[in-house]
């Protein structure tokens, strides 16, 4: 729309001191947008593209550092991506995604603009194939309004008749088609259950269902965020506000603003914490079925991403010191550290020997007899 604690730590492959990680994209791996204003412009689709041309534009327009922005549509339109190297998790921020998103004081006391946020997900590579496929397991980043979203949401769209007979909106002249791309979905929050992504004046010309996309139906399933889109015009349509949201989500804040996710928020399907010493794989949808006005679809966009820490050698349980390796040294400061010499700093995540949330004598006794052995 926008003008342009479950335990599941896995082993990181061959991850060694490197110091040519690149921080930013260098992968991406799937791409499927919903029905949106700007599918076929971010990227540019040309007649005769399929899903591999398409591709093709986003690797070279969203690998390394880059100023390009991709358009993900309406609800569940997403995008897969990875780096060249596994995220290793380090407790704190560790990945940052690029969006588009404005302030402005439109609202006293409240922060926004134009923000159009999407869900986070992060995968593992289980089967070690390098490439996202079905034996991976997939988390979703715990956002600050996880708590008041709808989860297991899914949405129907259906490919129009470009040649059918549009209908303007009664009030709204910018919306030339208010019965353009029908969709259903299990909304149990709004007032129906199905409804139109609208087409405006202002992007009458192409279309909006994904031209490479054979498919006549496209569904999405996930968490859907709720709407927050205030319309500061009295209800003509053509002013509105985007409270900003909390940490975790992508196009949500302005890119100085926005301080990444945790790794250490990642979900599984049940709400349930999971630890992870890594990620692989990184995908962001659009998480609101939403509209502004004849401004068009609340639809999230990314422009590239990067590692914090992309030199980082995953956390070596009991390494307090952080040399990667476990010794005498290590066992005399968590001694110190658990008798309470303030001189003392450790890892704390690493003299967690046995993952119960305490430092105490008994990860003394586990990280000795580690040692030891």
């Amino acid at each position: 729309m926008k003008k342009f604690l479950l335990l599941a730590i896995t082993t990181v492959a061959a991850m060694t001191t490197v110091a040519d990680n690149s921080p930013y994209i260098a992968h991406v791996y799937d791409y499927l947008p919903a029905p949106g204003q700007f599918v076929n412009v971010y990227p540019a689709y040309q007649p005769g593209y399929t899903k591999a041309d398409i591709l093709a534009q986003l690797e070279t327009a969203l690998v390394g550092k880059t100023n390009a922005t991709v358009s993900l549509g309406s609800y569940g339109g997403y995008i897969v991506f990875g780096f060249d190297h596994p995220v290793v998790n380090r407790h704190g921020y560790d990945v940052k995604i690029y969006g588009n998103a404005i302030q402005s004081e439109a609202v006293a006391n409240m922060p926004g603009g134009s923000c159009e946020p999407g869900i986070i997900m992060v995968g593992l590579d289980m089967d070690d194939d390098g490439v996202p496929s079905e034996g991976d397991k997939w988390y979703e980043i715990k956002g600050a309004d996880y708590d008041r979203s709808q989860h297991g949401y899914e949405i129907t769209y259906y490919k129009p008749d470009e040649n059918k007979v549009r209908v303007p909106h009664e009030s709204w002249r910018f919306i030339t088609d208010v019965n353009y791309v029908y969709w259903t979905s299990n909304d149990q929050v709004a007032d129906s259950t199905s409804g139109y992504v609208w087409r405006n004046s202002f992007h009458n010309s192409n279309p909006y269902w994904p031209l490479w996309i054979e498919d006549t139906v496209l569904t999405f399933r996930g968490t859907k965020l709720p709407n927050t889109a205030i319309d500061m015009s009295g209800g003509n349509g053509n002013n509105w506000f985007q409270p900003f949201l909390g940490e975790g989500y992508v196009d949500n804040l302005p890119n100085p603003q926005e301080p990444g996710f945790k790794i250490d928020w990642a979900i599984d399907e049940d709400g349930n914490p999971v630890m992870l010493d890594h990620i692989d794989f990184v995908k962001v949808y659009t998480g609101q079925m939403d509209y502004c006005g004849w401004l068009g679809e609340t639809s999230t966009e990314v422009a590239g991403a990067e590692d914090l820490h992309p030199d980082a050698l995953p956390l070596l349980v009991g390494d307090v010191n952080g040399d990667q390796q476990l010794n005498v040294t290590d066992v005399t400061l968590l001694i110190s550290y658990v008798l309470g010499s303030s001189a003392v700093t450790i890892d704390e995540y690493a003299a967690d020997f046995n993952g119960d949330g305490n430092i105490n004598v008994t990860d003394v006794t586990a990280l000795i007899n580690k040692v030891l052995n």
